[in-house]
């Protein structure tokens, strides 16, 4: 089995020499994933093994990082020859549910439907680190927690498994709560779980991340920005990203405005509620989605949405700054971005292209990475 508690998240691991050989470690997504993230993840896996002076291939036994599209459960890592955290950058979970939003908040009851692997210890552990909400998984649960939620002002439902800000939907009365619940499978419920959580409005998100690569360390936190998709919808644009050298504690050490303190100590919490409640956790590349906005009452509020424990969309930006960082010993910290356009342009002077075409399923479509300081 594979201890999250034999890897201190907030120091370097030392590098292993036979690491000679970056690959991808993808299944399913290579067959119904978008041409735009195939493209990114090929461009990705470039720029690490150029970092690390290693080459791109084929998976050599005991000598390969990994880089997964998805969070990959402990069987799938111990298939590929994944023991160690040198060997991956990304996560490996004990269930398939542990790296989606289902684990952000706890359930109704202790006595409601979940996994058999579900940590009832986690809702404990975060505390107030998330927004007030529950996870269910089955529609008789979801429907009462909604009811309850609905009793302080509107209820976001989430679909634990989207990405990119969609999948959900806002519903302001039991009427709508219960057409919304009614939409969804029995089956799809009980094996995934569906989130509830407080509805905040004028909003903004922060992404909050450590990253593990080869015995070195970074963290950072960052905005994301929003862009609209060719249907019209506000979709994930990019993610401008502080970064500095260290784990979380060394990010938590910065003089940040106070919001963005609150934000770093939420995905803190998160990271290790996390790995107290499921210890066969291994994390090497950690990002927290963490919204700021105000509730029904009025009040502003910070809180984690979710992890995501696999390369994504600030990932560009994450190399970039472990670029900057090798090439600059004396900087302490740098700024870098990714952005995703939905049309084709010419990226500025110094940024890395990493896919700029016309994606069969999404449209035309650009997206980079570059340092802005």
């Amino acid at each position: 089995m594979l201890h999250a508690n034999a890897v201190d998240p907030t120091m370097t691991i030392p590098p292993i020499p036979t690491v000679r050989v970056v690959a991808a470690l993808t299944h399913a997504d290579l067959a119904t994933g978008n041409v735009h993230d195939h493209a990114s993840r090929a461009m990705l896996l470039t720029r690490i093994a150029a970092l690390l002076d290693i080459a791109v291939g084929d998976p050599v036994e005991g000598a390969t990082l990994h880089v997964p599209g998805d969070a990959i459960e402990v069987p799938a890592a111990a298939a590929a020859g994944i023991r160690h955290a040198d060997q991956i950058l990304g996560g490996v979970v004990p269930a398939a549910f542990v790296a989606t939003k289902a684990i952000t908040h706890g359930l109704l009851h202790a006595d409601a439907q979940c996994p058999p692997s579900w940590s009832p210890a986690m809702a404990g552990l975060m505390g107030d680190a998330a927004l007030t909400g529950y996870t269910a998984f089955n529609r008789e649960d979801a429907l009462a927690a909604g009811q309850r939620l609905l009793a302080r002002g509107p209820v976001r439902i989430k679909d634990v498994c989207a990405k990119a800000g969609l999948g959900q939907i806002v519903v302001h009365d039991a009427a709508a709560l219960a057409y919304a619940l009614s939409r969804e499978d029995d089956a799809t419920l009980a094996r995934h779980g569906i989130v509830l959580e407080e509805n905040l409005t004028d909003v903004v998100t922060y992404s909050v991340g450590i990253i593990e690569l080869s015995g070195r360390t970074i963290s950072y936190w960052g905005s994301q920005n929003l862009t609209r998709d060719h249907l019209g919808r506000d979709v994930y644009g990019g993610s401008d990203l502080y970064v500095v050298r260290g784990g979380i504690d060394a990010l938590a050490a910065e003089p940040l405005p106070p919001a963005i303190a609150r934000a770093v100590a939420c995905a803190g919490t998160f990271d290790r509620a996390a790995r107290l409640a499921y210890p066969d956790l291994l994390l090497t590349r950690r990002n927290y989605d963490v919204i700021e906005g105000t509730d029904a009452a009025g009040d502003r509020r910070i809180g984690v949405l979710e992890q995501s424990w696999r390369v994504g969309g600030a990932s560009g930006a994450e190399i970039a700054a472990f670029e900057a960082l090798r090439d600059e010993p004396d900087t302490h910290a740098v700024r870098c971005s990714t952005v995703e356009v939905y049309g084709e342009i010419d990226p500025p002077t110094g940024a890395t292209l990493y896919y700029r075409g016309v994606d069969p399923k999404v449209g035309a479509m650009t997206k980079y990475a570059v340092r802005l300081a």
